[in-house]
């Protein structure tokens, strides 16, 4: 009896400093009559907060964004709920999850804040040594954030693709791929300078802010999908924007640059981009490009340390270099068609030490500084600005990765196009003749194969794989290699891949032609069919894989290469199959009759 009597002495000694706490942040109720007087009444005065460094929150909260419902065939009986077929049943899947937090002393456009691969919104939230995270920084600045979990991936893992979560050990794979370090004897050994908490509990941390995607099946990234992620962030955006009215500074980090692109296509919202360490940049004729000068965005792009002068001897480390020539590309291209775009390389701006995730290194509150003084002299106090007649796109020189890759490959950039070859005039294309459809491909790791395979079924058509005379090795394959095989063929067109055998076109009038993106491009070894090939009066209908770059001007270039055949626009498809969505698109087509 004296053990219960304690315990409710202590619960109602807590219920009563509760309310007493709750009291002193009590606001006047909503039916309470304001004071005469010019000053308000006893309503605490939270949007005058004291300069003491305490972060005051207004309003936060959650929500889910985009995302679709998929439906399945049958009918669902209430008395038969345990049955697992799902027949009749919804998912409600693809969305992005959103944690928002609006300061006090708003001041600011609102941020809304993407992560990179294997990562989730805490990287936004906090550091590995548990300093404030580049939201708080930011709410201090006056700006909402908004932190996403993008679709299949942390809180948003409800996915329409079934992926398979790796249990590859790789956290030294990571380490040394970021730019943090060295992996020597079992210790963790940073580079030289670096900005990186490195003590042994930071690095665990780090290492376990890690998260896999439930729509992934590769441990790279490989099939990332570049599409569903950029909607979902446009309908991010588009929500802040119906909530307050404000357009949103998107902020993108490593694989989430990508989406970070493609979202200028579905929203009008976007006040500026800032780029982390993206995995590239959209090649100057290409869809993203276009939507993103087009609506005038501002733009800037950062990138740390240990590239320049980075170990040659580290796989990753030509791959960082060509991300970054990608986006100066980019900047070139965007600032010569009427757009702003700056590329920040820190060591240039004397801020050194830092690798890919230079938000939460020990200088994370300089680089937050750099970043909001970039915004006070680039963007807009409404983040609106008049559009741009986007012109005829150049061409990028850039040297991007190529999109579909062997497996033990690195992981691929989101990159920039290379410098389309001239075209030449297109004479008027010859009415097809009735015949049969075809699927020629080419597939270096089984993805486009894959996709071929169902377009095939679907249409009831023949295929063909387009082989190279002399196979592809994987060193022949390896992109960050300039010397490699897969680098000269796509550079010099005398290089070009030799085919060891072709196809009789002589009964298709429809043929689909399918390859992976490589360097935004279709490999050689297709570039070679099509301008060999007799294609007049085909309908020829272009579809490639990549993990996150879209079609682009792929479809252009081959059609420059061969204009006397009647080209449909052409479809892009992630690495992971999806056979509904294929499906989907070439019903779409209406081939049939």
């Amino acid at each position: 009896m004296k053990r219960i009597k304690k315990i409710l002495t202590f619960l109602l000694a807590g219920v009563t400093a509760l309310s007493m706490l709750a009291g002193c942040q009590t606001a006047p109720s909503s039916s309470s009559q304001p004071s005469s007087s010019s000053q308000p009444s006893s309503a605490p005065e939270v949007s005058q907060p004291e300069e003491d460094g305490v972060l005051r929150i207004r309003e936060q909260g959650l929500f889910s964004a985009g995302g679709i419902t998929v439906t399945s065939e049958g009918t669902f009986y209430p008395e038969n709920q345990w049955e697992d077929t799902g027949a009749g049943q919804t998912a409600h899947v693809d969305h992005a999850n959103v944690f928002y937090q609006i300061p006090a002393d708003e001041t600011g456009l609102p941020m809304v804040f993407l992560h990179g691969y294997g990562q989730s919104r805490m990287g936004w939230m906090t550091t590995p040594d548990g300093r404030e995270g580049w939201s708080d920084l930011f709410l201090k600045k006056g700006h909402s954030v908004f932190l996403i979990d993008e679709p299949r991936r942390g809180e948003a893992g409800g996915t329409s693709v079934a992926g398979t979560i790796s249990t590859k050990t790789l956290d030294q794979r990571w380490y040394t791929q970021f730019r943090i370090g060295r992996w020597v004897d079992g210790k963790s050994v940073a580079n030289e300078g670096s900005q990186f908490p490195n003590d042994d509990a930071s690095v665990d941390q780090f290492f376990r802010q890690m998260t896999p995607d439930t729509g992934m099946s590769s441990d790279m990234g490989g099939d990332f999908d570049n599409e569903t992620v950029s909607k979902a962030v446009a309908a991010t955006i588009d929500e802040v924007y119906a909530r307050t009215g404000k357009n949103s500074i998107l902020v993108t980090h490593s694989q989430g640059g990508g989406p970070g692109w493609t979202a200028a296509n579905y929203t009008d919202h976007i006040a500026a981009i800032i780029a982390i360490e993206p995995g590239g940049a959209p090649g100057a004729d290409s869809p993203d490009f276009a939507a993103v000068l087009s609506k005038n965005i501002p733009v800037t792009i950062y990138f740390g340390d240990y590239i320049d002068n980075g170990d040659p001897a580290i796989q990753a480390t030509g791959m960082w270099q060509m991300m970054r020539q990608a986006c100066y590309a980019f900047r070139d291209a965007y600032n010569a068609q009427g757009g702003n775009c700056t590329v920040v390389d820190l060591p240039q701006e004397g801020i050194t030490g830092n690798d890919h995730f230079l938000f939460q290194d020990l200088n994370n509150d300089v680089i937050a500084d750099h970043v909001e003084n970039w915004i006070g002299a680039n963007v807009s106090a409404d983040g609106t600005y008049a559009p741009i007649q986007v012109s005829a796109p150049a061409s990028s020189e850039s040297e991007p990765a190529p999109e579909e890759q062997p497996s033990g490959s690195e992981p691929e950039p989101e990159t920039a196009a290379p410098a389309s070859s001239s075209e030449p005039a297109p004479e008027a294309p010859v009415e097809p003749e009735s015949g049969k459809t075809l699927v020629v491909y080419f597939s270096a790791s089984g993805n486009t194969k894959a996709v071929a395979e169902v377009i095939a079924k679907t249409v009831g058509a023949d295929t063909y794989e387009l082989t190279p005379a002399e196979p592809y090795t994987s060193a022949d394959l390896n992109w960050t290699d300039e010397n490699s095989r897969v680098n000269r063929e796509h550079n010099d067109p005398s290089h070009r891949t030799a085919l060891a055998g072709t196809p009789d076109l002589s009964g298709y009038d429809t043929i689909f032609l399918g390859y992976p993106l490589w360097w935004r491009e279709a490999p050689s070894i297709v570039w070679n069919f099509v301008e060999n090939a007799d294609l007049s009066g085909k309908t020829m209908i272009p579809f490639c894989t990549s993990t996150s770059s879209p079609f682009g001007s792929s479809g252009d270039t081959l059609k420059g290469m061969a204009p006397n055949a009647n080209w449909l626009a052409g479809e892009r498809f992630g690495e992971n199959l999806n056979e509904s969505a294929v499906t989907q698109w070439v019903n779409s087509l209406n081939l049939a009759g």
